[in-house]
């Protein structure tokens, strides 16, 4: 269980990674207001916004702020538009990190 404890950050990272397109949208002032209210934009916002709580909530300040940093470097470097796909990979890295991490470590 301590090897899966370890990756925790990576999963939250990718989370943030694959939301982050998706949930940026809302800020953007060229976007459709259609793709702003979609159920999948609903969905990453709420994947995004639950992970950079979970990575304050379950680590240190400099930890937390690293892995937020991180997920938000990933997502900048990929520069491609939101998926589907990405959707449903943030929300199973997600999933895997509530899993992989204890209830106490909350």
């Amino acid at each position: 269980m301590m090897q899966f404890q370890a990756m925790a950050p990576a999963l939250l990272v990718l989370s943030i990674a694959f939301s982050a397109c998706r949930f940026a949208t809302i800020f953007r002032a060229r976007q459709d207001s259609s793709v702003a209210v979609s159920p999948q934009t609903i969905f990453a916002s709420a994947v995004s916004i639950g992970s950079l709580g979970l990575a304050f909530a379950g680590n240190g300040f400099w930890i937390a702020l690293l892995i937020v940093l991180t997920g938000a470097l990933a997502a900048a470097a990929r520069r491609t538009s939101a998926h589907d796909g990405d959707l449903w990979l943030s929300m199973a890295s997600l999933a895997a990190y509530l899993q992989f991490v204890p209830a106490a470590a909350l």
